[in-house]
């Protein structure tokens, strides 16, 4: 749930990282609300053939259901995607981001989280 880009630079251009979370479970998971913890991260989900966002972060419009789900055994993709640019040249050194994923357990959600070192 954790994961280390190491040191990016803006002028690179965006990265992203997979994340595959197994559904272990005897039932059906529902992925209900996704958002980011900032705008310079969206997320994209994908599990049995279907898709959905991008998600981004809380009241910048891309935050809504995913209307998906997850059968025992199926393997939900999480692909968390990253601009270091996006903060402009104040947005240079670590940064820590998550993606959340709601479950319809609002007190437990799914978060994944990552870092990184932007440089110029």
């Amino acid at each position: 749930s954790k994961y280390d880009f190491g040191t990016v630079s803006m002028s690179k251009g965006r990265v992203s990282k997979e994340f595959a979370l197994e559904n272990k479970s005897a039932g059906n998971v529902n992925i209900d609300e996704v958002f980011t913890s900032c705008m310079c991260t969206e997320a994209e989900l994908s599990v049995g053939g279907k898709s959905a966002g991008p998600f981004g972060m809380q009241g910048h419009g891309l935050t809504r259901g995913a209307n998906l789900i997850v059968k025992p055994g199926e393997t939900l993709t999480v692909k968390a995607i990253f601009d270091p640019a996006a903060h402009g040249p104040s947005g240079v050194g670590p940064i820590e981001r998550q993606v959340v994923i709601n479950t319809g357990d609002s007190q437990n959600p799914t978060v994944l989280e990552f870092n990184a070192v932007v440089t110029p």
